[in-house]
């Protein structure tokens, strides 16, 4: 199925971020025209402010395509809400030893690049200083993650 997409930002970026997950991607002008089996991936697909089709628009996710890369534990809700709201933003998170299997099964349809490493310690080779939760020895990234009870309906309606 044919799909038109107006992105938010970086085009060429998000032109690549798309070729990992949909059949055929080409920026054409200010929009990318994309062959996808499936279109409700696209709702979650960060960097797409929305898309047409068969003459129908929806909502994209908005945010930013994913463009760098930083450490994050993955050990409560909470956790899972900020690694969402980061992958939003256009963080391609590496994901430290969990146990909670779901969410991050939940987090790779957002971002099926996401890794995860069986240590509880960030790797120096991967050459990532960066982290969306606290790490010692790398530099954090802010994450402004809401309030309990908005926290909790993201989770619900995002993460389940």
């Amino acid at each position: 199925m044919k799909a038109e997409i107006i992105p938010t930002e970086k085009i060429q970026q998000l032109e690549e971020n798309l070729k990992k997950r949909v059949e055929r991607a080409e920026i054409k002008g200010e929009k990318i025209e994309v062959e996808v089996e499936d279109e409700e991936k696209l709702s979650r697909i960060p960097g797409i402010d929305s898309y047409w089709v068969a003459e129908e628009k929806f909502e994209g996710l908005k945010g930013r395509p994913i463009d760098q890369q930083a450490y994050t534990r993955l050990e409560s809700r909470k956790d899972a809400v900020r690694a969402l709201l980061a992958t939003i933003q256009g963080w391609n998170l590496i994901v430290l030893e969990t146990d909670r299997k779901w969410d991050l099964k939940q987090l790779r349809k957002y971002n099926p690049d996401i890794k995860k490493l069986k240590a509880e310690k960030p790797r120096e080779e991967l050459g990532i200083e960066k982290t969306v939760s606290s790490i010692e020895g790398l530099e954090k990234v802010e994450i402004e993650i809401p309030d309990e009870d908005e926290r909790e309906m993201i989770y619900r309606e995002m993460l389940t």
